[in-house]
């Protein structure tokens, strides 16, 4: 209807000012201000944050399915062949178990399973988050579960970090570590000889964990960034070039 009563007297629409001039200028603006807010959330953090790392986010709870809620639901689908024909089928896991094919000596399995999905179900905030040590160990759990203040500095590419940001908040870590016995890790997406070489290098003073590049980026758009966590909670986050001092953190988080 409205679009009906825009076109029957489209005749009397007329732009806001008729002035050129102030046409420019206004275009000018638009333009200055949608340049600055790019550079700012760039060197900054966006303003409104949609992803499921925003500040306020409850980690272990987003990494669940919901009570009455049900996951996804897949089948294992087989490429088989019948040795004798050359005949080939698919087949599901459950059809597969249930007819004892495989009690059958001229069929065999042939490639790599496929994973069909046949009912979608509760979509997970964060279902791709694995945090490991150098020899793969799960520290997941532990880290984002801390039931204390712990920091948490993503650095998913070390060879392009800023590391003038990563000595601050090193030096941050320590004292944090000293006075108020806060944990301090380090994540990040490369290799752990990469990441050690590094460490020495910077003398790192806090653990260094490995994750997924993906989840990283979407934890803190920066390189390195810092999040701060209490009990799984998202307390705070920081881009490097905002990065808050020991005494601000002591003062707001630390000391109450």
């Amino acid at each position: 209807m409205m679009i009906v009563y825009l076109f029957i007297h489209r005749t009397k629409i007329e732009p806001i000012t008729v002035n050129v001039a102030w046409q420019k200028r206004l275009a000018l603006l638009v333009l200055l201000v949608s340049l600055l807010f790019g550079l700012f959330t760039y060197n900054f953090l966006p303003i409104l944050d949609f992803l499921p790392y925003k500040i306020g986010s409850n980690i272990p709870e987003s990494m669940k399915i919901p009570e009455g809620e049900t996951p996804d639901e897949f089948l294992i689908m087989y490429q088989l062949k019948n040795k004798a024909t050359g005949e080939t089928k698919t087949m599901s896991d459950k059809d597969y178990l249930k007819l004892e094919v495989w009690k059958d000596n001229n069929w065999e399995v042939v490639g790599n399973p496929e994973k069909k999905l046949i009912k979608k179900g509760y979509d997970v905030k964060i279902k791709d988050l694995l945090i490991a040590d150098a020899s793969g160990t799960d520290y997941t759990k532990e880290i984002v579960e801390n039931p204390y203040y712990s920091l948490v500095v993503v650095a998913y590419d070390l060879k392009n970090t800023n590391e003038n940001a990563i000595a601050a908040t090193n030096a941050l870590a320590l004292n944090a570590a000293d006075q108020f016995n806060i944990r301090t890790v380090l994540l990040t997406s490369n290799s752990a000889q990469d990441a050690d070489t590094f460490s020495k290098r910077m003398k790192l003073f806090m653990e260094v964990f490995y994750a997924d590049a993906v989840p990283l980026k979407s934890m803190v758009r920066a390189n390195p960034g810092i999040l701060l966590l209490k009990n799984g909670v998202i307390i705070n986050k920081w881009h490097y070039h905002n990065l808050p001092s020991f005494n601000e953190l002591s003062e707001k988080y630390f000391t109450k």
